[in-house]
């Protein structure tokens, strides 16, 4: 089947990675300007789902495996 796969490997130039940080941040900041009231409204929910949602990736950095060695 030669269909289009969804996840695969490419190498991003220099360029591209700016360009898709700086989309990301623009479309954040509209988004927020719109929620900004809701999200003033519920602070402590935002940071307790942005630290929950952080550990994950920090503990799988920091985790150092037999296989690695």
């Amino acid at each position: 089947m030669n269909g289009m796969t969804l996840f695969k490997s490419k190498v991003w130039s220099p360029i591209d990675i700016g360009s898709l940080k700086w989309s990301c941040i623009l479309l954040g900041m509209i988004v927020g300007a719109y929620l900004s009231d809701f999200v003033k409204d519920y602070v402590w929910v935002f940071v307790i789902i942005a630290i929950l949602a952080g550990i994950k990736p920090a503990v799988s950095y920091f985790r150092t495996d037999e296989a690695d060695k």
